[in-house]
């Protein structure tokens, strides 16, 4: 689906990036505040094969959630992935042509 160099520059994107330009990048009508928070929480907490591991199998780090967190576990990792998409940080890998014979 992705790329692991793209999940990897994603992470380290998401992990050097100040916590307000993430905001103003990231939160709009898909991404609340709730998800950006609950994100660099994973980011902050996982290493990168970790964080990579999470956002595959749509799990979570060993962390204390808060009510709003838990309300949106369910759906977090989607809407973050039409996110990352829609704003060019992450896009799904082409399927190799077959060779021409």
């Amino acid at each position: 689906m992705y790329t692991y160099d793209q999940l990897s520059s994603l992470y380290d994107f998401l992990l050097h990036t100040g916590e307000g330009n993430l905001k103003k990048m990231l939160v709009d009508d898909n991404l609340s505040e709730h998800h950006l928070r609950l994100l660099l929480k994973i980011v902050k907490t996982s290493s990168e094969d970790q964080f990579i591991d999470y956002l595959e199998s749509f799990d979570f780090p060993k962390v204390k959630f808060s009510p709003n967190e838990n309300k949106i576990r369910e759906v977090f990792w989607q809407d973050c992935l039409v996110t990352f998409e829609s704003r060019g940080l992450l896009s799904k890998a082409a399927a190799s042509a077959p060779a021409a014979a």
